[in-house]
């Protein structure tokens, strides 16, 4: 059984006004696919990757991304290089590179995604 917290209001924050800080988040919330502030400069998302369906993302200077497969198989491209990945396997997107992600497969996938020099307030 969930938590009460964990269905709404989905995180947990320690402090208060403007000192608030989120510090745990249910999956529920992530699930949402928000891209969720951790620390100054970073953000974790949940990506749910629908069978056939991709995501890319674009060549950014000022962005790394972090990547791990949390269920399913997908296939990672670089520019390169191109292989499968599946479940608690992780690879890096450096600055600069872009990076497409397929799920061939008839089944769901999904991926965390942690980005590195995202800007927020």
């Amino acid at each position: 059984m969930m938590a009460d917290w964990e269905i709404a209001p989905g995180r947990i924050q320690v402090g208060s006004g403007a000192n608030a800080e989120n510090v745990a988040f249910s999956s529920s919330f992530l699930a949402q696919g928000r891209t969720v502030p951790v620390v100054d400069g970073a953000t974790f998302q949940v990506l749910e990757i629908e069978p056939g369906a991709s995501v890319r993302w674009a060549a950014e200077e000022s962005k790394s991304r972090l990547c791990s497969v949390a269920r399913g198989i997908i296939r990672v491209s670089l520019p390169d290089t191109e292989f499968p990945i599946g479940p608690n396997g992780m690879w890096k997107v450096k600055q600069g590179v872009s990076c497409t992600v397929v799920n061939p497969f008839y089944l769901g996938a999904v991926v965390h995604v942690t980005t590195i020099g995202e800007e927020w307030s």
